[in-house]
């Protein structure tokens, strides 16, 4: 079998080793009525990281400081921080 590279980290894996990862969550996406999505191929320590880093940078609630309360964001919100979040994990890797 030939070798395939991690997107991000540019990695040569055996093609069992990667793991095809949507850059938006299949059941964001499918909230937003998006049915098809990016994915991305990465070895298994991106993913991982990648899941991380989304754990701390995308959130699922926004404060509004009119009345005080935390609001859930709407799916088309959500889907722009997983895009976003998903381009700084690449620049902070280049950087690392």
């Amino acid at each position: 079998m030939k070798a395939k590279t991690c997107e991000i980290c540019g990695r040569e894996s055996k093609p069992e080793d990667l793991v095809i990862q949507r850059v938006v969550p299949e059941e964001v996406a499918r909230q937003a009525g998006i049915l098809d999505t990016r994915t991305v191929l990465l070895c298994i320590n991106c993913s991982n990281e990648v899941q991380a880093f989304y754990s701390k940078k995308v959130h699922d609630l926004s404060y509004d400081d009119g009345t005080k309360h935390f609001i859930p964001k709407s799916p088309s919100e959500l889907i722009k921080e997983y895009e976003v979040a998903y381009k700084a994990f690449i620049a902070y890797k280049k950087w690392r």
